[in-house]
């Protein structure tokens, strides 16, 4: 069953960094013609949308549950946000 779990985790690791890639390009795509910033905020944006939809999914009651739903959503970001600053900084160093 441990070997399956980790081929069910590995699946969903492969297929959202499948999508995190087409939303980057898509991203990358619309910055080529507006280099405001806006880009960067629309998608910030956007996540937190989503997020704050997929919330509302997870419990029938969000009026109660937002504080544990956005110290959840805000740890799950800071983390990824950690993380590729860590490799951004690598690349950097690099140069």
């Amino acid at each position: 069953m441990g070997q399956d779990k980790e081929k069910v985790d590995e699946y969903k690791k492969e297929a959202m960094y499948e999508y995190a890639d087409k939303f980057i390009n898509l991203a990358n795509e619309l910055s080529k013609s507006d280099n405001s910033g806006s880009v960067g905020v629309a998608l910030r944006y956007a996540a937190a949308r989503y997020c704050a939809f997929e919330a509302s999914l997870k419990t029938k009651n969000l009026a109660e549950d937002r504080d544990n739903q956005l110290e959840f959503y805000t740890n799950v970001f800071n983390e990824m946000l950690q993380k590729n600053l860590d490799e951004y900084i690598m690349i950097q160093s690099r140069n």
